[in-house]
C-alpha cells in the first residue's frame, strides 16, 4: 500500500496516482439480490485496487475471478449503471429517447471495451489527483454555455486568426499599389504568385504562423472528447440539459455537484476508499481549486508587491494584457506544478535567495524574448484591432472616446474566489455610474472648444453632402487635395463630428452631486481607497478614479505601447520585487484537507489573516498578514451573498458572519 508523499518533496498533494474509486454502479431495486451484487462488486472491486487481502499472485486472480462472476451476475439481472442520486432522491432523468440512445451508446462501448462519455466523466470527477483541472473545465463549459457553443467560438476565432493574416498578405504583398491608380480592375494590380516575391521575414513570419495555426487547430480537435465528457456530466449526472445551460445559475450548478458529493459519501464511504471521498465538497472548495492561481495574483495586487511602472516615464502603475500575460507566465508557472498545486520548496525561508534569483532570472529572459518578438506583435495587433472595432466605428464613432475600466483596475476591484462571469456583472452595473460621475466635473473650456470644432466638422460635412447632391459624381472624381476626394473628407469630418459632440452635454443633462453618483458605483465595485473618504467630490479623487476608468482610446494606446514597454519593465523594474513576492507566497499560504495549499486570503483564513479594522476576529498583529482595504473581509461576505447555501466552515468565519448580519440589521 502506498503511504503519503515525502513532505520535503514538491508532490505535496498526497494522492495517489489516479483514483481508488473508478466506477460506482448503481442498480436499478430489483430486490435484495441487485443491492448485494451491488455492494460485492464495489468491495472486489477496491481489494482490486489494494492488490487482494495480502496474498499472492493466486489470491488476486482469485479476487478478479469472482469480479469477474459478479458482474455477469449483475448483467444477468438486468442491472445498469447510473448516476448517484442527491439528497432527498435521485437526478432529474433524461427523456426516454435520450435513455435508449444512452443504453445503446453504452452496449457499443461495453461491446468495444470503450467506456462511454458518462463513464469516463464519472471517472474524472473522483480523480483525486486532478480535482483542480476537473472542476476549471466544469467552469469553462458553464461559461461558454455549453458544448455546441465553445466549440463554433472556437472555429470562429481560428477563423478570424486565419482572416487577418490572408487579407493583411493579400493587401500589403500581392497588390501592386503603383497600378492601383492607374488600373480599374482588382485583376490587374494582383502580382501573380506574390508569395514567391516576399521578403524572408515576411515569408518566416507566414510559415511560422501556418504552424501556429495548424498546432491551433490540432489542439481544438482533441479538446472535442473532454467537452463531450463534460456534456455527459451535465446532462446524464447533474440533470442540467443543453437548453438550459444558458440560463441554469452558477451557484446552482455548485449546489448540485455539492449534493451530488454528499450522496457519494453517505452512500459508498464504507464500501471503497478514496480521497475524493475523505472530505464533502464545499462552494468554497470548488472555486479555490478554480481560481487557487488567480486568487494569488489577485493578492499580489491588493498588496502592491508588483511594480509595474515603466521606468523614467511614469508614476502610474500600466498593466496591459502583455504584461499581464508575461506576469502569468513567469510567476504561475515558477510557483505551481503541472496539476497546480504550489511547490513546496516555496514554504522554506532556507530557500528564499535561490527562489528569488530564479525569479528574477525568469523576468529577464522574459524580457529578452519579447523585445524579439516585439515588431510582430505590434503590427498584428494593429492589423486585428483595425478589423475588429472597424464596424463599431463606423457606426458609432464617439465610441472611440468612451471608457472602460483598465485592466489594473479590474485587478484591483476583482474580490477573492469571484468568478469571471460574476465579476463581469458587476462591472457592467458599475460602468453608467462611474461614466455619470465623470460627467459632473465638467471643463468649461474645453466644452467650449468641442463646441467649436463641431460646428466647423459639421459646416464642412453639410456643404460637401449639399454638392453631392448637385452633382453625384462630384464625391468620387473632385479631389480636395491632392489624391483625397469628396467621399474621404466627408467621412473625416463626420468622424470628427461625432467625437467632438460627444465632449459635449446635453442641454437636458442634470447636474447632480459627484459624491452620491461615486458612492453607488463604488458599492458596486466594492473597492474604497482610505484617502477617498469624505473627499469623493473633490479634483484629487477624480484624477485617481480616471486613471483606474480610462478612454479606450487611451487603453488601446497603452496596448500597442505596453509591447514596448512590458521588456523594460521586466528587465528592470520586476526583478526588485522578486524576494516580496517569494516572502508573500511563503506567510500568505495556507493548507487545507484536501484542498491543498491555498491563498490565505482566499481561504478566507480570518483567526490568522483578518483585519481588526473591519471587526474581523483574528489574532494577526502583524499588518502585512493581512489584505489591504479589507479585500479578504468584503470578498468574504460577497462569496456569502453569491453562494447563499455555503456556510464557512471555520469559527472565526462564523462569528463574522453573525456581526456582519447584526450590523445590517442595525
Amino acid at each position: 500500500m502506498r503511504g503519503f508523499a515525502d513532505p520535503d518533496s514538491d508532490d505535496e498533494s498526497g494522492q495517489p496516482p489516479a483514483s481508488l474509486l473508478v466506477e460506482l454502479p448503481r442498480l436499478e431495486d430489483n430486490g435484495p439480490e441487485s443491492r448485494g451484487s451491488a455492494q460485492a462488486s464495489l468491495l472486489l472491486e477496491s481489494r482490486l485496487h489494494d492488490g487482494g487481502d495480502g496474498g499472492g499472485a493466486g489470491a488476486g486472480g482469485f479476487v478478479r475471478r469472482a469480479a469477474h462472476a459478479v458482474q455477469a451476475r449483475i448483467q444477468e439481472i438486468g442491472g445498469q449503471a447510473g448516476g448517484l442520486p442527491a439528497p432527498g432522491g435521485p437526478m432529474p432523468a433524461a427523456p426516454p429517447h435520450r435513455r435508449s440512445g444512452r443504453r445503446r451508446r453504452g452496449a457499443g462501448a461495453a461491446a468495444e471495451g470503450q467506456p462511454t462519455y458518462r463513464e469516463r466523466a464519472l471517472r474524472a470527477w473522483r480523480d483525486a489527483r486532478h480535482q483542480d483541472d476537473f472542476m476549471c473545465r466544469v467552469y469553462a463549459y458553464y461559461a461558454g454555455k455549453g458544448a455546441l457553443t465553445i466549440m463554433v467560438s472556437r472555429a470562429l476565432q481560428l477563423a478570424t486568426l486565419a482572416f487577418v493574416v490572408v487579407l493583411s498578405t493579400f493587401v500589403f504583398g500581392c497588390i501592386d499599389h503603383a497600378k492601383v491608380r492607374e488600373q480599374k480592375s482588382l485583376a490587374a494590380v494582383v502580382v501573380p504568385q506574390c508569395t514567391r516575391h516576399l521578403s524572408w521575414p515576411a515569408t518566416l513570419a507566414l510559415w511560422s504562423f501556418a504552424a501556429f495555426w495548424t498546432a491551433q487547430v490540432v489542439r481544438t480537435a482533441m479538446e472535442v472528447p473532454p467537452l463531450l465528457e463534460m456534456r455527459a456530466f451535465f446532462e446524464e449526472i447533474l440533470g442540467v440539459p443543453p437548453a438550459d445551460m444558458g440560463t441554469i445559475a452558477w451557484h446552482e450548478v455548485v449546489s448540485r455537484m455539492v449534493r451530488l458529493r454528499d450522496a457519494e459519501i453517505r452512500e459508498y464511504q464504507g464500501l471503497a476508499r478514496s480521497r475524493v471521498l475523505a472530505q464533502p465538497l464545499t462552494a468554497d472548495g470548488i472555486v479555490n481549486r478554480i481560481m487557487r492561481r488567480e486568487n494569488y495574483m489577485l493578492a499580489l495586487f491588493n498588496k502592491d508587491l508588483l511594480d509595474l511602472r515603466v521606468p523614467g516615464l511614469g508614476r502610474h502603475h500600466v498593466l496591459t494584457k502583455a504584461l499581464e500575460w508575461n506576469l502569468s507566465f513567469c510567476l504561475m508557472s515558477y510557483l505551481f506544478d503541472e496539476r497546480g498545486q504550489l511547490r513546496r520548496r516555496f514554504l522554506k525561508e532556507s530557500n528564499r535567495a535561490i527562489l528569488s534569483e530564479g525569479l528574477r532570472r525568469r523576468f529577464r529572459f522574459m524580457a529578452v524574448i519579447n523585445m524579439l518578438f516585439a515588431p510582430f506583435i505590434v503590427v498584428f495587433l494593429v492589423l486585428y484591432s483595425f478589423f475588429r472595432y472597424f464596424e463599431e466605428l463606423y457606426h458609432e464613432p464617439g465610441a472611440l472616446m468612451s471608457r472602460a475600466f483598465t485592466p489594473y483596475a479590474q485587478c484591483k476591484f476583482r474580490n477573492f474566489n469571484e468568478v469571471p462571469h460574476s465579476f463581469r456583472r458587476r462591472l457592467d452595473a458599475a460602468h453608467a455610474k462611474a461614466t455619470l460621475y465623470l460627467a459632473q466635473f465638467r471643463n468649461d473650456a474645453l466644452i467650449a472648444g468641442a463646441r467649436f470644432v463641431s460646428f466647423v466638422a459639421g459646416a464642412f460635412a453639410a456643404l460637401l453632402l449639399a454638392f453631392t447632391v448637385v452633382d453625384n459624381e462630384l464625391s468620387l472624381e473632385f479631389e480636395i487635395t491632392r489624391h483625397r476626394t469628396v467621399l474621404f473628407y466627408i467621412g473625416l469630418s463626420s468622424a470628427v463630428l461625432a467625437a467632438a459632440r460627444g465632449m459635449v452635454p446635453t442641454a437636458n443633462q442634470e447636474y447632480l452631486h459627484p459624491a452620491w453618483i461615486l458612492r453607488d458605483a463604488l458599492e458596486d465595485l466594492q473597492f474604497m481607497e482610505p484617502s477617498w473618504r469624505g473627499r469623493l467630490d473633490t479634483a484629487r479623487v477624480r484624477r485617481e478614479f480616471e486613471a483606474l476608468f480610462s478612454y479606450r482610446l487611451r487603453i488601446f494606446a497603452h496596448e500597442l505601447l505596453g509591447v514596448v514597454t512590458a521588456p523594460f519593465v521586466m528587465l528592470v523594474a520586476l526583478p526588485a520585487c522578486a524576494e516580496r513576492v517569494v516572502d508573500f507566497f511563503r506567510e500568505c499560504t495556507t493548507h487545507r484537507d484536501g484542498l491543498g495549499y491555498l491563498c490565505s486570503f482566499a481561504a478566507f483564513d480570518l483567526e490568522n489573516h483578518g483585519n481588526v479594522r473591519f471587526s474581523a476576529p483574528t489574532r494577526a498583529a502583524a499588518e502585512h498578514l493581512s489584505s489591504k482595504n479589507g479585500k479578504m473581509e468584503l470578498s468574504f461576505l460577497a462569496f456569502k451573498a453569491n453562494y447563499p447555501e455555503w456556510t464557512p466552515r471555520t469559527q472565526a468565519g462564523s462569528i463574522y458572519l453573525q456581526r456582519a448580519q447584526h450590523a445590517q440589521q442595525d
